[in-house]
């Protein structure tokens, strides 16, 4: 416990009152400025009167390199992107384009397949037929060809007829 106030008597001086480690003084006492260190030194500083250990000051040297860099890969990722986004939709547009001619080619294909089979009935080819007098054959023939060795070729047989009639015209009119 503590101890009860003394009075203290007119023209007395005040008495010094002792304070304790743990308490603190009401008012710090000014700081000395201290100049900081040259950049990208890396020193350490102390100052004067601050409780705190020594620390180590920032070096400020590396920003504007980071900031070059960042700006860089921003804008080529920033490019990329915007690159992506236009070839996505040319691609779109082609595949648009091809859809529809692939829609226009099916819908010929349909149209031609019914054609085909619209031309290809037998009743419209004996139709057809009837009209320019064709008919079916009453009997069928089959002629079997011999084998009688190798033959001359189509336009060969022709040529050789055609010497053998001018040689006989020569001969005749000679003899």
């Amino acid at each position: 416990m503590s101890q009860p106030a003394k009075k203290v008597r007119p023209g007395e001086p005040a008495p010094r009152v002792r304070r304790s480690a743990r308490s603190a003084p009401s008012v710090r006492p000014a700081r000395r400025m201290v100049p900081a260190p040259a950049p990208g030194s890396g020193a350490r500083v102390r100052v004067p009167g601050s409780p705190r250990p020594a620390q180590t000051v920032a070096r400020r040297k590396g920003t504007a390199g980071f900031l070059i860099l960042s700006t860089i890969v921003a804008g080529s990722m920033v490019l990329g992107l915007v690159t992506l986004s236009v070839l996505l939709a040319q691609s779109s547009f082609r595949i648009d384009d091809l859809e529809q001619r692939v829609s226009a080619l099916r819908q010929d294909n349909l149209e031609l397949t019914h054609e085909q089979a619209t031309l290809s009935a037998p009743g419209r080819i004996a139709g057809w037929a009837r009209r320019h007098d064709m008919r079916l054959p009453d009997e069928i023939q089959f002629l079997h060809v011999s084998k009688a060795g190798p033959t001359a070729p189509a336009g060969e047989a022709d040529e050789l007829a055609r010497v053998e009639r001018k040689l006989d015209r020569l001969l005749g009119a000679d003899g």
